[in-house]
């Protein structure tokens, strides 16, 4: 078969039974059990928020009434165990049985062009408002049906106050209600379809402006063999980001009512918000957002949120490695050799710098050591620092423990007075603040050991999931380039084994492709943001002393939070740039970040481009700037 690595999970549309095995639960804990604990998961209009790849639309058929179901029929499947008691946790099963009736509708791109009709925006909304409820109806009418229950077998149960209401969707009963939202799906369908739009005195509106069944539905009954079930009705809306920002907007505020009993969710990409919405969403004291502002009535939920990142990198791990099992096993090349884990021939053994580089890397060292007057008695005192750690770590090196050395090296020279020509070349003079070995200052050593000899950085399973920026669709791209060179071994009768040498120069290859195969609106001014950033953060990385980030170097350019929070109102094409680069992964903004007792906005490079242009993955190092150095890479040289 095709290597499963270069589809999403959301594209197995063949049946459920292909789907539900790529299905991994973490996002569902990440995401959702907090708000399904606190009631507002299905209380209140969810806005569910990410970038494409992200697993919106993978969440919303794995909430789909017939996908449910057969989840449960496979239940005793160790494998789907915990999906399963992630789902019970989360509020869509409850006794081994679906407790939601969860339909998906997607805004396809037919909604916008709707909008453009020349009509009054107030027809315009009756009528979209009146086809997305008939297909709503249909999809959870089809959801039933497609597990086997009779139209006559199912009902609704009309709140108290809509019983008057009731004539006007076709009645409580399946087919009637079934029979009734097809002819108002084929009537508003066929307005919307036409060459050219009906005149405004030809459309009879009236049935539309009458057609409100979310405001009648309590819940769905189905009664089989006499024992009744009671669904509560979840409409999920994916791809939001298709309308008009107009509409857009208009539909979410007609769903935000607090009178709708049905349980509601609207999936959208970063696209369908405003720049201030992007930018500030998560700013401190953000009170002015006019998309997303009133708590009360919304339910935002961020797929990429900057809370706890280190856990969130840390579960994505998990969730990452936890889906390449389950693809890995759709691929019989591998299932025959019994290999079912990316870990079995991603190698985790560092391949060394060749010896006539290792000797070119001493002899620069030595001369920094002579040229400076460093005595050897001090040389011998850090060398022993370097060793103990490296020691600790279970993975000495030389070439690292020399590309440590020489950063301790500057880092001394920059703690001791500098020396005289007649002063005492071979004395030990102690710095004025300790030296220490670390892991950020490890880090910095191998950054450097990839820009000057080409040793390998990216490589190993976590190194993969963390080029990914917690993306899964990123995940997926870059790992298929892995499995596609170890399927190509194993063809070939070799070992499936990756050295670290061929993982770093084949992420690097494809994190390339990927950052030069962008193509969404403003990509060529996010490029020059992300070239920008990047050429001054290697520039700095690559410093003798290693300053930024513990070591590690820097991977983002920090602007203060007052001057960032005003970016939108004063720089509206920046912050349009910043938006669309913020919404397709390129940039993860960190909002509040407190440094030398100043709150910062990071801009931070996303493990794609850190991949490309050769940057540590270890998040924290930042370049200060201002607004006007973004500002002035987007100008023509």
């Amino acid at each position: 078969m095709a290597n499963p690595f270069e589809k999403r999970a959301s594209e197995y549309r063949r049946d459920d039974e292909a789907f539900l095995p790529l299905v991994t639960p973490d996002p569902l804990i990440t995401f959702f059990k907090k708000y399904a604990d606190d009631g507002k998961l299905y209380d209140q209009l969810s806005v569910i928020i990410g970038a494409p790849g992200s697993g919106k639309t993978t969440i919303a058929r794995l909430y789909q009434y017939s996908t449910l179901k057969t989840l449960l029929r496979h239940e005793s499947q160790i494998n789907f165990k915990p999906l399963v008691d992630t789902l019970t946790q989360c509020g869509a099963i409850k006794d081994m049985q679906p407790i939601l009736l969860g339909g998906r509708v997607p805004l396809e791109s037919e909604y916008r062009d709707f909008w453009e009709f020349p009509y009054p925006d107030d027809l315009k909304c009756k009528l979209m408002f009146a086809l997305i409820q008939s297909r709503t109806i249909l999809s959870w009418i089809s959801n039933l049906t497609n597990t086997g229950i009779e139209l006559d077998q199912i009902s609704i149960a009309p709140r108290d106050d809509a019983v008057a209401a009731l004539a006007a969707i076709g009645g409580i009963g399946g087919r009637d209600l079934f029979l009734k939202a097809r002819t108002i799906e084929e009537q508003i369908y066929n307005i919307s379809a036409a060459l050219l739009p009906p005149a405004i005195d030809a459309i009879d509106d009236e049935t539309a402006a009458a057609y409100h069944p979310f405001d009648v539905i309590e819940h769905f009954e189905i009664t089989v063999d006499g024992d009744t079930k009671v669904l509560r009705p979840l409409v999920i809306f994916d791809d939001a980001h298709n309308l008009h920002p107009e509409q857009f907007t208009a539909f979410r505020e007609w769903l935000a009512r607090r009178e709708l009993k049905i349980s509601r969710w609207v999936l959208t990409r970063m696209d369908a918000l405003s720049p201030e919405d992007v930018l500030l969403a998560q700013s401190e004291g953000n009170t002015t957002r006019p998309g997303l502002k009133d708590a009360r009535e919304l339910n935002v939920i961020w797929m990429q949120s900057q809370d706890d990142r280190f856990g969130k990198r840390k579960a994505f791990r998990k969730m990452a490695k936890g889906m390449a099992t389950r693809y890995l096993r759709q691929m019989d090349v591998f299932a025959r050799r019994g290999i079912s884990d990316l870990a079995d021939f991603i190698g985790t053994q560092p391949d060394m710098i060749a010896p006539s580089k290792l000797e070119a890397l001493a002899s620069s060292i030595d001369t920094l050591q002579h040229k400076n007057g460093i005595s050897n008695k001090r040389r011998k005192i850090l060398e022993s620092q370097v060793s103990e750690y490296l020691a600790g770590t279970g993975h000495e090196s030389k070439d690292v423990a020399l590309a440590i050395l020489s950063i301790l090296f500057h880092r001394y020279l920059n703690r001791v007075p500098q020396k005289g020509l007649f002063d005492d070349q071979e004395e030990d003079v102690e710095p004025n603040r300790p030296l220490t070995v670390d892991g950020g200052i490890a880090d910095g050593a191998k950054v450097r050991l990839l820009h000057d000899f080409d040793r390998p950085y990216y490589y190993s399973i976590d190194a993969l999931c963390d080029a990914s920026s917690e993306n899964a669709e990123q995940f997926l791209h870059l790992a298929s380039t892995l499995v596609t060179q170890a399927e190509t071994q194993l063809i070939r009768e070799k070992p499936a084994s990756l050295s670290s040498r061929d993982q770093n120069r084949l992420l690097r290859k494809k994190a390339g492709e990927i950052y030069r195969g962008w193509d969404f609106p403003h990509n060529r001014e996010v490029k020059l943001l992300a070239e920008g950033i990047a050429k001054q953060c290697v520039a700095k990385s690559l410093e003798g002393n290693a300053s930024l980030g513990g070591g590690a170097g820097a991977g983002a350019f920090g602007i203060l939070q007052e001057e960032f929070d005003q970016i939108p109102k004063k720089h509206e094409e920046l912050a349009r740039i910043l938006k669309f680069g913020a919404a397709y992964n390129a940039f993860v903004l960190v909002q509040n970040h407190s440094t030398k007792n100043r709150k910062w906005c990071q801009i931070e490079l996303c493990g794609v481009l850190r991949v490309h242009f050769g940057l540590s993955q270890t998040r924290g190092g930042f370049l200060e700037r201002k607004t006007d150095d973004l500002l002035s890479m987007l100008k023509p040289n």
